[in-house]
């Protein structure tokens, strides 16, 4: 399984938000930076057919339209397969009317809706859920091909995460850190992957003011953490 951060910021910092692509063609988030971090990467659009929307924060699901018309001007024929929360189609149409008076009836290719929740079984891969604690409904999600990737989106770690996460190859973790209570840190982070006895862990999402102590702490709970850059790949 081939892993590359196309983002790891938070919503408003230096760093791209943070999304994810999985073998070229599994896409985990899609908010404002997505699209230009994949054209830098010279990804076919057309790869890449299926696309997981973990909450319906701005940073994770604004590019949307510009991905969706992007693919269309590249003569996408293929079907897209988006997974999130029940609210994903509506907000996705209503965001082509805003951004550029367009639909998802004009698009050339089909785009099916799948909602996040039970575990799911989509182009070969097998997905699986749990919530973590956010300011709104937010969804962190397992991904199994062979070896296991879990992303924990945004939001203090649950039981449920833990549950989720076990025995992952990678977990990539939001660790936002500042004291915020509906998201993570470093340190929880860290707890969670030992916990959960993940192989490595990926720390993303991080606070542009994050003390660099806060990851050396965490470092004392699990020893193997990346702080991937953007435009990152690894091999799981």
């Amino acid at each position: 399984m081939r892993v590359t951060f196309l983002g790891v910021g938070e919503a408003f910092g230096s760093r791209a938000n943070t999304s994810l692509l999985v073998n070229g063609e599994l896409l985990l988030e899609c908010g404002p930076h997505t699209l230009l971090q994949l054209r830098r990467l010279g990804v076919e659009l057309s790869r890449v057919r299926l696309v997981y929307i973990s909450h319906l924060h701005g940073d994770h699901f604004l590019g949307i339209p510009a991905l969706l018309l992007a693919a269309r001007e590249d003569g996408r024929e293929e079907p897209l397969t988006m997974v999130g929360p029940p609210e994903l189609r509506q907000v996705a149409e209503e965001l082509l009317q805003l951004s550029y008076r367009r639909s998802l009836e004009e698009l050339p290719y089909e785009v099916e809706f799948v909602e996040a929740g039970e575990s799911l079984r989509l182009l070969g891969y097998e997905l699986s859920f749990a919530p973590t604690r956010h300011s709104l409904p937010a969804l962190a999600v397992s991904v199994r091909r062979r070896r296991k990737l879990t992303y924990a989106c945004d939001g203090a770690p649950t039981e449920e995460l833990v549950e989720l996460a076990l025995h992952s190859d990678l977990l990539v973790a939001e660790a936002y850190g500042g004291g915020a209570s509906t998201h993570s840190s470093p340190l929880q982070a860290a707890q969670l992957a030992s916990r959960a006895k993940v192989k490595r862990l990926a720390l993303v999402h991080l606070w542009r003011g994050l003390a660099r102590e806060e990851v050396e702490r965490a470092r004392e709970v699990f020893e193997d953490i990346l702080l991937p850059e953007d435009l990152e790949t690894v091999e799981l």
